[in-house]
């Protein structure tokens, strides 16, 4: 049963998440003149983050049973569901290819599949080492 302890952790953990994916997309538009390469590369870089997390504290929690379970939930439904963007890079990939921008479109969802399958892979194999080592 979730408790109000749980809502409120989530509800941190996910405005935690939404704040730097907000910061992140802000870093690359100033180091980007071009808004489309930084709003890409904004997502882009959440998405991959998001996943390495998620994986590493999916196998990081597995192996240890007496972590609390709204810290669980803080950090995978909360803080990784606040920073990933898949409804974002969704809208983004529609408004490629509605505007004729088909190469960058099936680069970036190559790129966005594949690298944050990756990162769910390594987050995996990091968490199991380090919960055997703490």
């Amino acid at each position: 049963m979730i408790s109000i302890n749980d809502l409120f952790l989530i509800f941190i953990g996910g405005g935690i998440g939404s704040v730097f994916r907000y910061l992140t997309n802000l870093f690359f538009s100033k180091i980007y003149f071009i808004k489309l390469q930084s709003v890409l590369l904004g997502t882009l870089t959440v998405n991959i983050i998001g996943s390495l997390i998620l994986g590493f504290a999916f196998s990081f929690f597995m192996n240890k049973l007496g972590i609390p379970n709204n810290i669980k939930l803080a950090i995978s439904v909360g803080f990784c569901g606040g920073l990933t963007t898949f409804s974002t890079f969704s809208l983004e990939t529609y408004n490629l290819i509605k505007n004729g921008e088909i190469l960058y479109s099936i680069v970036y969802v190559i790129l966005n599949v594949l690298i944050c399958v990756l990162m769910i892979a390594l987050g995996l194999y990091l968490g199991n080492i380090t919960s055997k080592v703490f």
